[in-house]
């Protein structure tokens, strides 16, 4: 078989994948790589890849065919489908943000024309990457379903010490969800479900483990890996062209910018403490009152910014959520570990005005806050999942895996909270069955990009066959 293997500016991602398509190749596979932009080669050198015949770069494909393409009235897509992934983060963090007008239709012409003649030329019979997290893996997404081939997109899993493989933006993984969920439970199934009942309260996902953006000190600003890589962006600011680079533009503004972000969370984090309520106020206003609970999100994110676009903003999120709880009802929000400080102090403040609200420390333990809370609402956090298993009915904003699992509430708007809550518990064993079909959704193993090095070949070889019979398991149609 042959297949396209996407490599963007995701840290260490490029090492990563490398290892797969290493495998792959000894399996006796074609190899193909889509890379982002020539920055790569400088910023995660790797001239076996960077120089090789079988790697495709997107900026020089952009560059040769900018103008010769004219403006799109598709309407097989919306703009924020296509690109809202990216411009979460250029809004978010304020940079990208001066194209030329026509700029981003022909970079979708462009991505598009890119992964269609890849696609076709090289006979590619699947595209691997992560899950479906921006607009370059959204096109190259969408030129294998217009070619009939197979995407595999990688993610660690909410079960730890396992990952998914995703073949589509949800629908597949839902129907799946679904097939698996009426078989019955084996004895090993129903026996490794109790278990993991039990210790939910102290069990962290594998991708919590993974990412450490809790670590806000101003000493990572300084760390020589961080200086590295501004030396590197400050060369490829002066080797490359950016203009053409549509995921990460001016290398030098991303120097400054990140510089910034990082400084102003680390200044925002310590002066928005106060705004937090103490631990043993929550913990005694807890016993007493009715309450329900809403985790914030860390932003951007392709959790929200790919499935549920709507809801991005937590401050509107949070101020029409409580406007829509009954007098009595309180909320309580607890900030996201790996996203505390990103908001700004007056965000807090605001939030901490809120007559309904209860602004939680991003420490507390959220699994004790759910056992004595009404419910969980939720765009699409991993503690809805764990809020099913602890018997509390869940409140849905946005679109995630479990959504039709039993005891999750799906809203279609924020207005819909007052004749949905009180919600009954759903039957215990029917939320078993659930969550063990998603446990035979996901596969054993560890996913943890960042240890790349540490991984042996037979590692690579058994993800290589995994995917590769993802594929050969898949029909595909011409």
């Amino acid at each position: 078989m042959n297949f396209l293997i996407l490599i963007n500016s995701a840290p260490q991602y490029k090492y990563f994948y490398y290892g797969i398509g290493c495998a792959l190749k000894s399996l006796g596979h074609e190899v193909y790589y889509a890379v982002d932009a020539r920055r790569s080669c400088i910023l995660e050198p790797l001239p076996e890849l960077d120089d090789g015949v079988d790697t495709f770069f997107f900026d020089e494909y952009f560059r040769g065919h900018y103008e010769d393409t004219a403006p799109l009235n598709n309407v097989d897509v919306t703009w924020g489908e296509y690109f809202y992934s990216e411009f979460d983060r250029f809004l978010t963090h304020d940079f990208n943000l001066s194209r030329p007008d026509g700029y981003w239709e022909r970079a979708r012409h462009c991505l598009d024309g890119f992964f269609d003649v890849l696609i076709k030329n090289k006979k590619i019979d699947a595209v691997i990457y992560e899950n479906i997290s921006n607009s370059y893996a959204f096109a190259a997404y969408g030129a294998t379903r217009r070619a009939g081939k197979s995407y595999l997109g990688l993610m660690a899993s909410r079960l730890p010490g396992r990952f998914e493989v995703h073949k589509s933006i949800l629908d597949k993984e839902l129907s799946t969800l679904d097939a698996l969920s009426k078989e019955d439970l084996s004895a090993e199934e129903l026996e490794w479900y109790q278990s993991y009942r039990m210790g939910i309260m102290h069990i962290t996902p594998d991708y919590m483990k993974y990412n450490n953006l809790e670590k806000i000190g101003i000493s990572k600003l300084f760390a020589i890996a961080k200086l590295k890589h501004v030396f590197r962006l400050l060369v490829s600011w002066v080797k490359t062209d950016h203009f053409y680079d549509y995921q990460f533009g001016n290398p030098l503004r991303a120097i400054i910018k990140g510089f910034q972000v990082n400084l102003k969370r680390k200044i925002s984090a310590v002066r928005s403490v106060k705004y937090f309520e103490a631990d043993d106020k929550v913990e005694h206003a807890s016993e007493s009152e009715a309450f329900y609970v809403y985790p914030m999100h860390f932003h951007p994110e392709s959790s929200t910014s790919v499935l549920s676009p709507l809801y991005t903003n937590e401050f509107n999120n949070i101020v029409n959520i409580s406007n829509n709880l009954p007098f009595g009802v309180k909320l309580y929000v607890k900030d996201h570990m790996s996203a505390f400080g990103l908001q700004s102090p007056d965000f807090y403040r605001k939030i901490t005005a809120l007559p309904g609200v209860r602004l939680v420390k991003p420490t507390q333990n959220i699994k004790k806050l759910m056992l004595k809370s009404k419910g969980l609402i939720t765009v699409n956090s991993t503690a809805g999942l764990e809020a099913l298993v602890l018997g509390k009915p869940v409140y849905l904003l946005g679109r995630v895996f479990y959504q039709n699992f039993p005891g999750v509430v799906k809203l279609a708007n924020f207005s819909d909270l007052p004749r949905a809550l009180d919600a009954p518990i759903s039957n215990a064993a029917d939320i078993a069955k659930c969550i063990v079909a998603y446990r035979r959704f996901t596969h054993e193993g560890d996913l943890r990009i960042s240890s790349w090095a540490s991984k042996d070949f037979m590692y690579y070889g058994e993800l290589a066959s995994l995917l590769a019979s993802k594929v050969a398991e898949e029909p595909t149609t011409l």
